[in-house]
């Protein structure tokens, strides 16, 4: 069963959500690439609550947007000494790549009432659709939501928004008087030539859950190094994007040797943070005078 999930890595979906706050798919063209589906949300805003200093646990709702209807979850919210403890469960989160192949991931993000945003971890789903996450945040005020990504460690929400918080009559805390807004990542910032992807397996080739989960983290260092080099790194963080390659063409060599997963996993998860870090270098290079573009 849990096997089925490895044809939805390799399928190209369609989405056709309509709603208020989101705009109809639409295809973009990078140079010298070839069409990619997007999602266009140009900005958000949630209810945000401040969960109390050790005022005791509590527990949020979860419900699906527009994008994912019938995802919903819960979470069991706690204000202890130096920070919030989360502890998160979801269901019906469906396979990422639904809404496009560079998605292939959940994350759980902690928005501060001023638009802050703060990645509170990856929730890993199972063959029913099921995730579950435990994780902290160093701030008291928050509204959390679930966006789908390209790579785990994404910095930024992408605009693939697919669940927000909603409070239940058991919720203790106050509601934020004014919401949580949160920009989201410009459209096309997600945008990369799929022509130059490269496939690990067969499309559609039956593999084990360990050999499924170091494949995943494969995919998403490609995705991270893939966007980088997009956000200009190989001009502005030379260095940064040629380690995070190094890695990732070390990750797919354990891939193919067939080492144990969890040797793979963590050469892959070094990969795509180091691309992000290049990633970021870039971005921030780019917005300082001209003088500053070399690493």
């Amino acid at each position: 069963m849990r096997k089925q999930v490895i044809l939805a890595l390799f399928a190209t979906s369609v989405l056709t959500a309509q709603g208020p706050s989101v705009n109809p798919a639409s295809v973009e063209v990078p140079a010298g690439g070839v069409p990619i589906y997007n999602v266009n949300v140009v900005a958000r805003t949630t209810k945000a609550i401040n969960y109390h200093h050790r005022s005791g646990p509590t527990k949020i709702g979860f419900a699906g947007t527009v994008l994912l209807p019938d995802a919903k979850g819960e979470a069991k919210v706690e204000s202890k000494k130096g920070a919030v403890q989360v502890k998160a469960e979801f269901k019906n989160l469906e396979p990422p790549t639904r809404f496009g192949r560079q998605y292939l991931t959940y994350v759980l993000w902690a928005i501060t009432p001023e638009g802050r945003p703060r990645n509170l971890g990856e929730i890993l789903t199972n063959h029913n659709y099921k995730g579950q996450l435990e994780t902290s945040s160093e701030v008291q005020a928050f509204a959390l939501v679930v966006t789908a990504e390209p790579y785990y460690a994404v910095t930024e929400p992408s605009d693939v928004v697919v669940m927000e918080n909603v409070v239940l009559p058991e919720t203790a805390g106050s509601v934020q008087t004014v919401d949580a807004k949160f920009e989201l990542l410009k459209r096309g910032s997600y945008t990369y030539d799929k022509s130059r992807a490269e496939t690990v397996e067969p499309a559609g080739k039956k593999i084990s859950v360990d050999r499924y989960e170091a494949l995943l983290e494969v995919y998403q260092a490609k995705n991270a190094v893939q966007l980088a080099r997009v956000q200009g790194a190989d001009e502005h963080a030379p260095d940064s994007i040629r380690l995070a390659e190094q890695l990732l063409r070390e990750a797919e060599a354990q891939y193919a040797a067939k080492q144990k997963s969890k040797v793979v996993v963590a050469t892959a998860r070094q990969a795509t943070q180091t691309a992000e870090d290049a990633r970021l270098i870039s971005m921030r290079k780019q917005e300082l005078p001209s003088e500053g573009s070399a690493q």
